[in-house]
Formats: C-alpha cells, sequence, structure tokens
C-alpha cells in the first residue's frame, strides 16, 4: 500500500500548481511521480462528508458521484503534464536532469523550482475533454481514492491521452482512459477556451 504521509509538496504550493478551486479542488496530495514519458503520477483524495455534493447524492445513503471520480482523473493527469513540463524546463535551464520522486521534491522546494512551476501553469491551461471510464465498485465518505495515471499518448492537435485508475484500499473503484486538452494560455481564445480566470474556463 502506498505511503499517504508521502507529500511531494507542500499544500500552498499544491494550490498554486492547481487550475481549479473549490468546491471542485479534488487531490489532497501528489504522493508519487515518476517523470518521463512512461512517467506517472500517484494522487489521493480524502473523501468526507463535507463534500459540498455528499448530501445530494444521495439522501441517507451518500456516495462519491462518478462524475467527481472523473474530475480527479482530469486533474491528476494534468499534474502528471504539468510536473512533467517543469522537469523539461528544468533540465533546459539547468542542464541538470530531474529523475526521482526525491530530486523532483527538492528541486519543488527552492524558490527558483517554486517560481518556476508557477510560471509554468500560468502558460499553460489544462481542461478534462473526455473520459471512457467504467466504475466498479463505490466510493462512500471516510475512504480514501488512490488514483493513478499514466501518459498514453499526445496528439499533434493538443490532446493528451491518459490511462487511470482509482482505488479504494485494494479494490479499483473505476478506471479506463481519459483526454485532457492542453494548450498555451496565449493560444487559448484561437482554440475556443475563454479564461476568465485561474481555475475558471469556458469551451
Amino acid at each position: 500500500m502506498a505511503n499517504y504521509n508521502r507529500s511531494l509538496v507542500p499544500p500552498p504550493l499544491l494550490l498554486k500548481m492547481g487550475a481549479w478551486r473549490a468546491p471542485i479542488f479534488m487531490v489532497d496530495r501528489i504522493i508519487d511521480f515518476s517523470p518521463g514519458e512512461k512517467g506517472s503520477i500517484t494522487v489521493i483524495k480524502h473523501v468526507t462528508f463535507n463534500e459540498s455534493y455528499i448530501p445530494g447524492h444521495f439522501p441517507d445513503n451518500p456516495v462519491m458521484p462518478g462524475v467527481m471520480i472523473a474530475e480527479i482523473f482530469g486533474q491528476s493527469s494534468e499534474y502528471l503534464s504539468l510536473l512533467n513540463d517543469f522537469c523539461l524546463l528544468h533540465e533546459r535551464e539547468t542542464q541538470q536532469s530531474l529523475k526521482k520522486f526525491d530530486d523532483v521534491s527538492r528541486e519543488l522546494s527552492t524558490q527558483e523550482g517554486a517560481r518556476r512551476i508557477v510560471a509554468e501553469r500560468a502558460r499553460i491551461i489544462g481542461v478534462l475533454a473526455s473520459q471512457d471510464v467504467k466504475y466498479k465498485n463505490l466510493v462512500l465518505p471516510g475512504d480514501t481514492i488512490e488514483v493513478t495515471s499514466r501518459l498514453a499518448y499526445a496528439d499533434i492537435n493538443g490532446f493528451y491521452h491518459y490511462e487511470v485508475e482509482a482505488r479504494v484500499g485494494r479494490n479499483i473503484v473505476s478506471a479506463g482512459r481519459i483526454v485532457n486538452f492542453r494548450t498555451d494560455v496565449s493560444k487559448a481564445a484561437s482554440k475556443g477556451i475563454q479564461v476568465k480566470y485561474q481555475g475558471e474556463t469556458e469551451l
């Protein structure tokens, strides 16, 4: 079982790295990350009775909606690509590669590393474009969802295809493939995306 006490970045930097805000900030911690074309990321989300969608889904029988699990897939996958971008930037600017979780975590803890990834976050917008996932088990308040995402490939139009899986303990609750659309913010308008402010977009 993964070490849920492990954290790639502290909460303030995780918030700055994310393009989302409450009530749909769906990643509590990044517990594993391997950079590169064959890299992957693992994140966790603690599900509680305080989630805004729980009272209505369903009254007296609380269940996490599948669409919210899909949102974790989208967010974790965007973190994967953002962190890969960061590693490439770091190597280009310093001629030193970041190959392991601890290397990346150490660099992100520096002032320059934090500046670099926040600047990259501001430059790139990522939007969950589609999903093809199956749901196999329920997620209930009190559960901790562990999500792993791996980049399958990226096409020339800016669509990034990821293989994703969500577990609670040893049980798979959902798995499949999702697609994020990623582009430079300066090009977003030409792609039909209006950026209103950090974390909010319109297609």
